[in-house]
């Protein structure tokens, strides 16, 4: 009886591709672990890995169907499931920072009703996370949470709307569990209606000039770019450390202690700026640390 022993000619080697791509595969893996572990990625992420499991599934039957070519072809065949794995692995963080809506983290997300026939719109929140707002387009508001790590909760609305009257939307945030913890959120409002705003947050980045804004109540830390007034004035209380931007020659009245631009006139409650017309009239609270600049 004899043994026959394959001839070490036709033995092939593992390609180091095959290697180097299993090796991605748990850098990844581990990458996203230490992200969400330090707070980079928000824990939603792996919700957003796991349900494109049927593209990993996939990956396995391609490479299943190539199998029979790794016998007589190339041996960086071998590497396509790694490679496969490594592109569904890459889609799905980028798919997840992305904000694509068919992933669990966009069940986070808060998308409220048109903003067609509202006029009025008064809206309250207080947020102990990181808070953006610029102009929106058609809805009355949309909330996206961020898909960064942090101690943040979801957003949910308690609304009223009465008729011939404004509209009123209080936003407030809940617990999310241990899967929707973000570092903030970012919220668009509709341009159509008149909006008054009370608004709080630690860290607090809005952009209202594409806004109709009647009142502005700001309480926390951040910066915030206010638009031209309407054909009345536009009152602004803040109450915190505030950088706040107005538009150039515009009619600007500060009441209270604040750093304001060069020119400015010295009154007796504050500051005024050297323009007429609907002004901007900001009243700075006990200890508030404010600067008002001019422009961008």
């Amino acid at each position: 009886m004899t043994t026959e022993v394959p001839d070490p000619v036709d033995a092939k080697p593992s390609s180091p591709w095959t290697l180097w791509a299993w090796l991605m595969v748990a850098v990844i893996i581990v990458s996203i672990a230490a992200g969400v572990l330090g707070g980079i990625l928000a824990p939603s992420v792996v919700l957003d890995v796991i349900s494109l499991w049927p593209l990993a599934v996939g990956a396995f039957f391609v490479a299943a169907a190539l199998l029979p070519l790794r016998k007589r072809g190339p041996a960086r065949v071998s590497a396509v499931l790694p490679l496969l794995l490594i592109t569904m692995l890459g889609s799905s963080v980028v798919l997840h920072l992305t904000g694509w809506e068919q992933l669990p983290s966009s069940s986070g997300d808060l998308i409220g009703p048109r903003a067609v026939g509202v006029a009025d719109a008064e809206l309250t929140l207080d947020l102990t996370g990181r808070l953006l707002i610029t102009a929106g387009e058609g809805d009355l508001y949309a909330v996206r949470v961020e898909r960064r790590g942090g101690s943040t909760g979801v957003p949910e609305a308690l609304e009223s709307n009465f008729e011939d009257g404004p509209a009123f939307v209080v936003l407030r945030e809940v617990d999310g569990g241990r899967w929707f913890q973000t570092s903030g959120w970012e919220l668009s409002l509709g341009v159509g209606p008149a909006w008054s705003l009370t608004l709080d947050s630690p860290d607090l980045q809005g952009d209202l000039t594409g806004l109709e804004l009647k009142a502005l109540t700001l309480s926390g830390r951040g910066s915030v770019s206010l638009p031209r007034p309407g054909e009345t004035d536009l009152g602004c209380t803040v109450d915190g450390v505030f950088l706040i931007r107005v538009p150039e020659e515009t009619g600007v009245e500060v009441t209270g202690v604040a750093t304001v631009p060069g020119g400015w006139v010295a009154t007796a409650e504050g500051y005024q700026s050297p323009f007429a017309g609907p002004s901007i009239l900001i009243a700075v609270g006990d200890g508030a640390q404010v600067e008002v600049v001019v422009g961008s």
